[in-house]
């Protein structure tokens, strides 16, 4: 089974590429409008909602799979969640990898993952 999927990369334990963290976060579609003496509510639209994603990998070929995650930044991704429900296009906002627990070659023994998603609308 696999925890989610963005383009052709799967998040999932088999390969070695778990989730530890998702939030989505729904902004609401109404603004707060300051006014000299008042402040009112202002209905504005529905902004695009964001995926926070962040994994911990223990492995060695974690850099492997940080890369295929970076090949997918220059264009939107579908994304799908392990039960297979379409969350929409989405495209990469930022990608953050921390490498830690360095053996003798410089290769990482823990690699942390965060990625933050924004909906992609036409």
């Amino acid at each position: 089974m696999h925890h989610l999927v963005i383009g052709e990369f799967v998040f999932s334990v088999g390969d070695k590429t778990p989730i530890m963290k998702f939030e989505r976060t729904s902004p609401g579609a109404y603004s707060e409008v300051s006014l000299i003496y008042d402040a009112r509510s202002e209905m504005t639209g529905r902004p695009l909602e964001t995926l926070d994603i962040t994994a911990k990998w223990l492995q060695y070929g974690a850099q492997e799979s940080v890369e295929k995650l970076r090949t997918l930044i220059e264009s939107p991704q579908q994304v799908s969640d392990g039960q297979g429900i379409n969350l929409g296009k989405w495209t990469i906002q930022q990608l953050k990898e921390g490498k830690s627990a360095l053996i003798h070659n410089g290769q990482a023994m823990v690699t942390d993952v965060m990625l933050q998603l924004k909906e992609y609308r036409e």
